[in-house]
């Protein structure tokens, strides 16, 4: 969450993509979920980080884009909240959550929301899609 937060602050995409898996941590989940899902063909872990990293940097530059538009100061927006829901996949074993950030720049109040994070390795990733809201 902090590096997320932060990353957007500074509108750095580089420092966001350090919160996506790692490939030691793609590498403990294929095995999961070939076991889970034997008849599926599961790509190799640096297709699947190719594959991440263009969705994230896609992702991130809509959500910074967006927020531009709706008169978001990146560099002066505050956390206020961090809250959560669980969204386990029943398919592969890792804790899975919808992290959600509660931010305002000046008077405009905003939601991120992390899609699908999971915690990998005692670290938590940014899996699926960031989504902005407006409030």
């Amino acid at each position: 969450v902090t590096n997320v937060f932060n990353s957007l602050k500074k509108q750095n995409e580089k420092k966001f993509l350090k919160s996506l898996p790692t490939k030691a941590e793609i590498d403990y989940l294929i095995p999961m979920v070939k076991t889970a899902q034997p008849d599926q063909n599961i790509p190799e872990a640096d297709s699947i980080i190719s594959n991440f990293r263009n969705k994230a940097t896609d992702d991130f530059r809509k959500v910074i884009q967006r927020g531009s538009n709706f008169g978001v100061m990146w560099g002066d927006i505050v956390l206020q909240n961090v809250s959560y829901k669980d969204n386990p996949d029943p398919n592969v074993q890792v804790e899975r959550r919808d992290i959600t950030l509660e931010c305002s720049s000046h008077d405009k109040k905003f939601l991120i929301i992390l899609k699908k994070s999971s915690k990998i390795l005692d670290e938590w990733r940014v899996m699926d899609t960031m989504k902005f809201t407006l409030l």
